[in-house]
């Protein structure tokens, strides 16, 4: 059997492995590609970045497990940008499936920066409502989030003696596997007057780009390329290392090639077989 009749005979078991291999060995090992911050994701870092030390930013981080590879780098990365600027981070989720991923990333970032909560942050939980809980927080946070997400009173802490609402914050970002950045941008950005983000999956990518046109949010990361390129900006700003969407997007572009250079390679094998099988057919 020659080369033509092994790539098109190839056992599917070998072409798994291979993939296999080029998802672990960037993850274990990463590659190190090069990532370029694109104007939608500086948008985001720029604004974060221009805030003072003791200034406070709301964080929604309305997502699931199901979405935790796009987002939850993201989540990180924002949470390390604060800490290392002294800024004050109020963490909230609307989705039942949120508190665990949002406790982990925050709970991670307050070790590794020594950061108290209700001192320096606040990870308040989650609340049952959707826009009603953005309209109780425009009114009032101590009052819609009585306790933190570890039961502790909100009103006795030291981070809420200076902010009451979300017109006392200085920007929003919510970090979103569904349908809620046009809540936080109609019913917080806007009716409390502060300046908003988005960071969504990459497939709800499309759906903001009105807003950010707009000028409704300040800018917009995209899946894991987005939460990647944010890593990049805060490595290369703050020495920060990078985390598991820059290692996601070495894994994710090693199979992409892999696969274009697979198809590319099998069609130019079916058609040298096809010439063979018209070569032969006129022999005969």
């Amino acid at each position: 059997m020659d080369f033509v009749e092994t790539i098109l005979n190839l056992d599917r078991r070998i072409i798994y492995t291979i993939v296999a291999l080029l998802v672990l060995i960037p993850l274990i090992k990463p590659f190190s590609l090069p990532i370029k911050p694109t104007p939608e994701v500086i948008g985001i870092f720029r604004e974060i970045d221009k805030l003072e030390a003791g200034d406070n930013i709301l964080i929604a981080a309305d997502f699931d497990p199901a979405s935790k590879p796009e987002l939850m780098p993201m989540l990180e990365a924002v949470l390390a940008h604060c800490f290392e600027r002294g800024i004050k981070p109020h963490v909230l989720t609307l989705w039942p499936s949120g508190p665990g991923l949002a406790q982990q990333a925050i709970e991670r970032q307050a070790e590794k920066y020594d950061k108290k909560s209700g001192i320096d942050y606040c990870f308040l939980g989650f609340r049952y409502g959707n826009v009603a809980v953005i309209l109780g927080i425009v009114s009032s946070i101590t009052d819609t989030f009585t306790t933190d997400y570890y039961g502790t009173p909100t009103r006795n802490m030291q981070i809420y003696q200076d902010v009451d609402a979300v017109r006392d914050m200085d920007y929003i970002l919510d970090i979103a596997a569904g349908a809620t950045v046009e809540g936080w941008v109609v019913y917080a950005a806007e009716k409390a007057g502060v300046k908003m983000g988005a960071s969504c999956t990459a497939v709800s990518a499309t759906a903001y780009y009105p807003l950010l046109q707009a000028d409704q949010i300040t800018g917009l990361s995209g899946g894991m390329k987005g939460s990647a390129e944010y890593e990049t900006l805060l490595s290369g700003k703050y020495g920060v290392p990078k985390g598991d969407a820059t290692k996601g997007m070495d894994a994710q572009s090693a199979v992409h090639v892999f696969i274009v250079l697979s198809i590319i390679l099998a069609n130019v094998c079916y058609f040298i077989s096809l010439k063979r099988e018209d070569e032969e057919r006129r022999r005969a």
